[in-house]
């Protein structure tokens, strides 16, 4: 199997999320995959599972940076009532991804671009064009 680039592999993140394709967001993970964010951190793809399967949220990129195997997202977070679809919240966030051959290794959630891109040791020269 080819090995996506970093960004691809984000962008499929987003596209899986979104589309609630629960089974191939998970294919794009490693199986010790870290995940963070406001309710705590931890290891391993069951977490990841549950997250999909609690959150019901989009998220939709804005600004995108990268070093390397790491990518960091700004994106419009919108949560829904899982019922009605209608949306119950929003908010910008940003996650921090770590790519490891081609698969996500770690996420973790921020509050805020700064904090997100500052913990990924970037700055704004690292800013890159949104993929097409």
């Amino acid at each position: 199997m080819r090995q996506l680039d970093p960004v691809a592999v984000v962008q499929a993140f987003h596209d899986h999320l979104n589309d609630r394709n629960a089974g191939a967001l998970l294919d794009l993970a490693t199986d010790n995959v870290r995940v963070g964010g406001p309710r705590g951190s931890g290891e391993g793809k069951h977490l990841l599972e549950e997250w999909v399967g609690r959150a019901s949220i989009t998220m939709t990129p804005q600004r995108w940076f990268r070093a390397g195997d790491t990518v960091v997202v700004e994106q419009a977070a919108t949560w829904h009532d899982p019922d009605t679809g209608a949306e119950t919240g929003s908010q910008t966030v940003a996650t921090m991804f770590t790519i490891e051959s081609g698969q996500i290794a770690a996420i973790a959630r921020y509050g805020f671009l700064a904090e997100a891109v500052h913990s990924a040791n970037m700055d704004e020269a690292n800013e890159i064009a949104a993929p097409v």
